[in-house]
């Protein structure tokens, strides 16, 4: 018998959430001043002019828009971005992390567990690996927003994004234990939780040319309980895009472990 095959979902393109680490400079930009001076950035952006909905919903939020200058060969480039401040709410489209690591991730039957996870986990021969991760972000989602982001990390930062999302795991667990289980007999997911980002302390990265850098992280608190739950839960149209897009997103993953995912990049401009 021959069968029927079905189209493969196809998840929507997604602008790239970036976190600056201090190693880039910005500056801010206001209608009807002269610009300022580039000093060093720290903070969550996104380049404007990648999705019209997505530009209006920040302008209508308040975001403030900076110009980054981002150094290439031969000189530099200065491009403009949402500047969304050093604390973002953001509601993660997956199963969670297989592994806290990049290599892990990667290594024997986690890789496809990890794409199965709709992490997007890319790691080529002689260069530096890409993480990334889809779902909504808060300040969007307050204004109607309902666009897919795509929060992507490199190199060692993506065993800082994996932790990350390895720390909200643990609320959703504690959430488990907590939540009325006649209204929500299912178990938490991610997605159903804001996960709280922003700088974690100082650290120096590097071996000979190190770097003072800022790293991201979860700012959950250790200790959960179902006042802290209730101000984190989500909205019932976020439950409802998760639901709808996760086996795009499944697929999406698949295709940037391979390196087949125009977006897996997030830009020139990901970390």
């Amino acid at each position: 018998m021959i069968g029927r095959n079905r189209p493969a979902p196809v998840a929507p393109s997604a602008v790239a959430l970036q976190w600056a680490n201090g190693k880039i400079v910005a500056r801010p930009v206001a209608a009807g001043t002269a610009p300022g001076r580039f000093t060093p950035f720290v903070g969550f952006y996104l380049e404007v002019g990648r999705d019209a909905d997505l530009d209006a919903a920040l302008g209508q939020a308040g975001a403030a828009q900076i110009e980054i200058r981002h150094q290439r060969p031969g000189g530099s480039q200065i491009a403009r971005h949402w500047s969304l401040g050093e604390t973002v709410r953001f509601y993660p489209i997956t199963s969670g992390p297989v592994a806290v690591t990049v290599a892990g991730s990667l290594a024997g039957a986690n890789a496809q567990r990890t794409r199965e996870a709709g992490i997007g986990v890319y790691w080529p021969p002689g260069a530096r690996s890409k993480t990334a991760v889809r779902g909504l972000l808060d300040p969007l989602v307050r204004v109607g927003c309902l666009r897919l982001v795509q929060l992507v990390a490199r190199s060692r930062m993506g065993d800082v994004l994996l932790g990350a999302l390895a720390d909200h795991t643990r609320v959703a667990e504690a959430a488990d234990t907590l939540v009325d289980r006649a209204r929500h007999p299912d178990l938490v997911c991610l997605h159903e939780l804001a996960l709280p980002l922003g700088p974690a302390p100082e650290q120096t990265w590097g071996t000979g040319d190190t770097a003072e850098v800022v790293p991201f992280g979860s700012l959950h608190p250790a200790h959960i309980d179902a006042d802290y739950l209730r101000g984190i839960w989500r909205p019932e149209a976020v439950h409802a895009v998760a639901a709808r897009e996760w086996p795009a997103i499944q697929a999406w993953a698949a295709a940037y472990q391979t390196g087949g995912d125009g977006d897996r990049d997030g830009g020139p401009h990901a970390l």
